[in-house]
């Protein structure tokens, strides 16, 4: 991988990390002030079972998502780390030290593995 390639990864990197951190400030700033969250109610209906129902799945997918992003958010810092700890090691599968396709780092820069080892990774989790 060129050094102008690592710098690009660096930034795409970068921006990534700035939007999960403004997911997961939005989802705090969602739910931290909400007088009904606060109150215990979830909504501004409380007695009708549907509105509660509906709030409560609301509420469960957006803290998913605020839980995905923070898992972006790590792996992306961690992929940072490898970049300035040692750059000429950066896009290098960490399985079976092959160079990742730099392809597959432009669509997930903070990918660990190549496209193989991915595989068999993803193959090891289902069957555990």
């Amino acid at each position: 991988m060129t050094k102008q390639q690592r710098q690009r990864l660096e930034q795409r990197l970068l921006r990534e990390r700035e939007r999960a951190l403004k997911a997961i400030a939005a989802f705090d700033e969602r739910y931290k002030d909400s007088p009904q969250i606060q109150a215990g109610n979830l909504s501004l209906y409380p007695f009708h079972p549907a509105d509660d129902g509906t709030d409560t799945m609301e509420q469960e997918k957006d803290y998913l998502l605020a839980s995905n992003e923070g898992r972006i958010l790590y792996a992306i810092d961690d992929a940072l780390r490898r970049l300035y700890r040692s750059p000429e090691r950066f896009g290098v599968c960490e399985n079976c030290d092959r160079e990742i396709a730099y392809e597959r780092l432009v669509i997930v820069p903070w990918a660990q593995f190549c496209v193989e080892c991915q595989r068999a990774e993803e193959q090891r989790r289902i069957a555990a």
